[in-house]
């Protein structure tokens, strides 16, 4: 069983790389911003490497703490962690290409650079929403997700940097020739308020349940061991709800990954959710219970005879 410390340790090593990210979309960069505290160009980038280097640490030590974290790298993962890795490979093209060598080779012109860069941060705002959001692990509640999704929102308002104009320049006649993507303004802006449409749409329940499925169904699902001797507590038809209501007539995982139109959520979803917000949210009744950290505190190999 992983250590509690060590996978509450990566988890704060990402979510160290998810603020920095967010505070790299707000401060602007000197001097083209025209701001006079804002971060040096030296500065952006060290910064953007620290980013990189925690969000591969947060991987790297998951996957050391426990080994079932695997299962997230295949195909049937969740739809949230395919956010958590295209984040990943934003960030990579945030940190990598923006060198002074690279990006020049690549983008002969300035304002061609700043709008593909911007673009690209505004793909990893959303997908690091999504990947956090949906998790609901330690941004949890309805009141936590939208105060998320407000700092998601001004990070990316935050990236409409506005052009620095001198004393002889004339004003902009519209507030949109006043961006500093040139020609690239509409697109960026565009590009901008299609991620704070995205950002309002996670903030229903609906949409982080949909992220917690996967895209591709398991053909065969994994060991689950739960230790129903350490929940006789509860009563067995909290879980066992078929046996009052009459839905279902066969196990959980054969009912859940059925075609029943009222199962809207598929299993790992339900599940997820079920063991997890009974854990972080127990009722009064349950003063006793163990913290939910790691893929194998719950899919540990059965020891002895599976219980039913």
């Amino acid at each position: 069983m992983p250590s509690t410390t060590s996978w509450e340790l990566a988890q704060a090593i990402g979510l160290f790389a998810v603020a920095l990210c967010l505070v790299l979309c707000v401060l602007a960069v000197r001097p083209r911003a025209g701001a006079t505290r804002a971060l040096s160009l030296s500065a952006h980038e060290l910064f953007g490497w620290l980013a990189l280097a925690a969000a591969i640490l947060h991987a790297a030590a998951l996957l050391a703490v426990d080994h079932r974290v695997i299962e997230h790298l295949k195909p049937t993962a969740p739809r949230y962690e395919y956010a958590g890795v295209l984040a990943l490979v934003a960030l990579l093209f945030l940190t990598i290409p923006a060198g002074a060598r690279i990006r020049g080779r690549l983008w002969p012109h300035h304002r061609n650079f700043q709008a593909v860069h911007v673009g690209a941060a505004c793909v990893l705002v959303v997908c690091l929403a999504v990947h956090v959001l949906a998790t609901d692990r330690y941004v949890h509640g309805r009141a936590h997700a939208i105060a998320y999704a407000l700092m998601s929102g001004v990070a990316l308002i935050a990236l409409l940097r506005p052009r620095t104009r001198r004393q002889s320049a004339p004003s902009p006649s519209r507030a949109i020739e006043g961006l500093a993507f040139g020609r690239h303004s509409r697109l960026v802006l565009a590009i901008v308020i299609g991620s704070l449409l995205a950002l309002l749409a996670l903030t229903r329940n609906s949409a982080a349940l949909a992220m917690r499925g996967p895209f591709l169904s398991r053909t065969d699902p994994l060991v689950l061991d739960f230790p129903h001797e350490r929940h006789r507590a509860v009563n067995c038809i909290e879980c066992h709800h078929n046996y009052t209501d009459a839905t279902g007539k066969d196990s959980c995982i054969n009912c859940h990954r059925g075609n029943r139109a009222d199962l809207k959520v598929g299993a790992e979803a339900r599940f997820h959710g079920f063991c997890l917000g009974c854990h972080r949210d127990p009722g009064r009744n349950l003063m006793r219970h163990g913290p939910v950290t790691g893929c194998s505190t719950c899919h540990a190999s059965r020891q002895g005879p599976p219980a039913v």
